[in-house]
C-alpha cells in the first residue's frame, strides 16, 4: 500500500506538500503533529498513516486544516505551486519532440502488454509480472497524460 496515495484521499494539502518544494516542511509538520516527535522517520510517519485508525484519520484531516491554514499565512498556496511546476516543465519543453515520444511510446507498451495478456499464452509465471507491469505502466501513462491536459487540482485565486 503507497502511504502517499493513502494520505492524499484524506489530507490533500500536506500529500500536495510532500510532493514538491515544502516537503521538509509537510514531513516534520506530519512528524510532530501525527507522531509526537517533530525528528519521527519517514517509515514511522508511513506506518502510522497506513495503520490509523478511524479516530486518527479524522485527526489527519482536521491536520490537513491546519496545516493549509499555516500555509495560507505564509501566502503560500501548494496546489497552485505544483501547477506552475506542470506548466513550467510545458513550456521549458515546448520544442522537444520528447514528450511526445514518450507518451506515445507508452500508450503501444500498454497496447502491447494487453495484447500479451489476453490474446497470445505467456509463459508460466508471467502472466502476474505482466499485470503487475500493466499498473506502473498505465499509471505512468497517466502521468503523461496529465502533462498535456492539466492538473486534477482546481487551482484557486487569491485577492
Amino acid at each position: 500500500m503507497d502511504w502517499k496515495k493513502t494520505l492524499l484521499g484524506i489530507a490533500p494539502t500536506i500529500a500536495t506538500a510532500l510532493g514538491g518544494p515544502f516537503a521538509g516542511a509537510a514531513t516534520k509538520f506530519l512528524a510532530k503533529e501525527l507522531c509526537g516527535d517533530e525528528n519521527a522517520t519517514i517509515e514511522i510517519i508511513e506506518a502510522a498513516v497506513i495503520g490509523a485508525s478511524p479516530q486518527q484519520l479524522v485527526k489527519l484531516k482536521e491536520l490537513d486544516l491546519t496545516f493549509k491554514i499555516d500555509m495560507e499565512k505564509l501566502d503560500i498556496d501548494v496546489f497552485n505551486i505544483e501547477a506552475d511546476e506542470k506548466k513550467n516543465a510545458r513550456r521549458e519543453h515546448k520544442d522537444s519532440r520528447m514528450p511526445s515520444v514518450l507518451s506515445i511510446a507508452l500508450t503501444v507498451f500498454i497496447m502491447l502488454i494487453v495484447y500479451g495478456l489476453f490474446y497470445t499464452s505467456p509463459p508460466a509465471g508471467a502472466r502476474d509480472i505482466l499485470l503487475l507491469l500493466l499498473g506502473v505502466v498505465i499509471k505512468e501513462w497517466s502521468n503523461s497524460m496529465h502533462y498535456w491536459y492539466g492538473v486534477t487540482h482546481k487551482a484557486t485565486i487569491k485577492k
